[in-house]
């Protein structure tokens, strides 16, 4: 999906993904009439992304840099004339490393966050030019010895879709998000459109830095290469451990992303995509409970 949905861990810099979609075929006989127009159709997919935030100064004295491996195992199902049925599940596995950050007393105040989502997405096409999308999602973004049961998160995303006949796609929508104790309500532009034979506008990809969200211009060399340049705005909000400066409390990371992005496609259902870029306008925020105010603390633009 697109801008601010913030169900994914670290926004982070540079990444390498393998991405493979549609690997293999359905047991279900499908015709043009039957998928929605636009979207892929039902099978496997899987991504697998390894990424790297470079040191970033935090202010008052300190930095911080990042490291994350990032893995998606998703399925969708043909399961009435025009309407399909999927199941995802996004996993991050990410480490922080402080140097000396004043404003947290020089200790870190986190170290290794873990998530794991689960999303249940509805595709239905109404007729030739229209879709409609709902999904729900729930998970656990918390530090590795957190309590589980305090890091629960939950959300959904509504949307529509209008479809050209040159496969492109504009749509808009809406998320919601309880994300420990704090609701998010936020629209989101979900697009795919053909501006040439050449050039589109989109969103990103799932395996990237940003994970399906923002906004990207791609330029298409040819049947295997293409060039892209986006931005994103990434929000990570979760549970702390019972040891550290905050106990039981909660950790944000938050910025602005802007990434160039290189692919190949090694072959039909396999592609390779590099990206490098920065985070800009970023914060660190640490709360000892949803209604404390915190400390937050600017960091200079890290490198991706």
């Amino acid at each position: 999906m697109t801008a601010r949905i913030n169900k994914y861990c670290l926004a982070v810099t540079a990444a390498c993904s393998l991405m493979a979609l549609q690997a293999g075929n359905t047991a279900l006989a499908e015709t043009e009439q039957d998928i929605p127009f636009g979207y892929p159709g039902t099978g496997f997919s899987y991504a697998a992304a390894s990424i790297r935030q470079g040191t970033a100064d935090i202010d008052g004295g300190g930095s911080y840099s990042t490291s994350s491996l990032r893995l998606h195992l998703g399925v969708m199902k043909l399961v009435s004339r025009g309407t399909m049925v999927g199941f995802g599940v996004s996993m991050d596995n990410m480490r922080y490393n402080f140097a000396d950050p004043a404003i947290f007393g020089g200790q870190a105040p986190w170290d290794k966050v873990r998530n794991i989502n689960f999303s249940l997405p509805v595709i239905t096409r109404m007729d030739r030019n229209w879709s409609f999308l709902f999904s729900p999602s729930v998970g656990v973004f918390k530090e590795t010895d957190a309590s589980t049961g305090d890091s629960q998160t939950y959300g959904a995303v509504v949307a529509a879709s209008y479809h050209f006949e040159d496969t492109s796609r504009i749509g808009v929508g809406l998320g919601v998000y309880d994300r420990l104790d704090e609701t998010g309500l936020f629209p989101f532009l979900s697009i795919n459109l053909h501006l040439t034979d050449n050039l589109r506008l989109g969103n990103p990809l799932r395996a990237g830095p940003t994970g399906p969200a923002g906004i990207e211009l791609v330029y298409k060399f040819d049947q295997t290469w293409e060039l892209a340049i986006g931005r994103a705005y990434r929000s990570y909000r979760f549970r702390l451990d019972n040891e550290g400066l905050a106990p039981g409390g909660i950790g944000t990371q938050r910025g602005q992303m802007t990434f160039v992005r290189l692919s190949n496609r090694l072959q039909p259902k396999l592609r390779l995509d590099i990206h490098v870029g920065a985070v800009l306008d970023g914060d660190l925020i640490l709360q000892n409970s949803a209604d404390d105010a915190g400390i937050s603390v600017d960091y200079d633009t890290a490198p991706i």
